[in-house]
């Protein structure tokens, strides 16, 4: 019965170490599987390991790049600065004669203005348009022709010797008009004494260019813009000549002031 009993144990046994075995067979299994498992992912890791490293030297290169970068920026910045610093004591310095010049130039033009009359080329400007009114309209230039007619006649009388016993003594100068008709019959009568008639010269119309207009609003006058007005228009320029004469100097503004003025 004993035996039977250890033979029966024995089965038991026998069956749970062949158990046994194929669990050890599955656990070795797994081992293999897990071994490879491992070593493929010491693979990756070492290759992360390259990886990162690579990277971590690329990074130490653009850290270099940037740095000689920075570098060279902050050089260029100081050279544009020094630059620009050597401009402006230049433009300084350029700016500092031009206003040395201007101050002497405009120093020695008030010393030149303080040497001439006080508002000459107003007074100037007043005796240029009275002449030209006065040339241009007001002056017959009939009455000057038949004037110098006149004096040519006298000068050329005052040349000729008087004789004591002159043989034409109490004939009379004819007139040359009545001695014609004296002399002439007919149509040719009637026809010199047409073209001796002439034509009537018409009278100029009355013209005065821009320029004129412009001088006198320089002298604030008022132009005159007929014949009739012309006299009056040179009694008003030579009263305004005498006003300026009477004015110190800076007291009214100048025609250069009022035209600097209208630009």
């Amino acid at each position: 019965m004993v035996h039977c009993a250890k033979g029966k144990k024995d089965k038991e046994i026998d069956a749970v170490q062949k158990e046994i075995e194929q669990k050890e067979k599955k656990l070795d299994t797994l081992k293999d599987k897990h071994s490879n498992s491992k070593e493929t992912l010491q693979k990756l890791f070492d290759e992360r390991d390259a990886i990162k490293k690579a990277m971590d030297e690329k990074h130490k290169e653009r850290n270099v790049c940037r740095q000689k970068f920075r570098e060279a920026n902050n050089e260029w910045y100081t050279v544009q600065r020094a630059l620009k610093a050597q401009r402006q004591m230049q433009y300084e310095e350029e700016k500092k004669k031009r206003e040395e010049e201007k101050a002497a130039w405009l120093k020695k033009k008030e010393e030149e203005e303080l040497k001439k009359i006080p508002y000459e080329e107003e007074m100037a400007l007043c005796d240029y348009l009275a002449d030209y009114l006065t040339r241009t309209y007001l002056t017959d230039s009939k009455e000057e022709k038949q004037k110098a007619e006149e004096e040519a006649l006298k000068k050329k009388n005052a040349d000729v010797v008087s004789v004591s016993e002159d043989p034409f003594a109490n004939f009379k100068p004819m007139n040359k008009r009545s001695e014609d008709t004296y002399f002439s019959t007919g149509k040719n009568s009637k026809k010199k004494g047409k073209n001796r008639q002439g034509k009537k010269v018409k009278a100029a119309p009355f013209i005065l260019n821009v320029d004129s207009f412009e001088q006198f609003g320089l002298l604030n006058l008022t132009p005159p813009t007929c014949v009739e007005n012309v006299e009056a228009s040179v009694a008003e320029l030579k009263a305004k000549k005498k006003w300026y004469s009477e004015q110190p100097r800076g007291s009214v503004p100048t025609a250069a002031d009022i035209r600097k003025a209208n630009e």
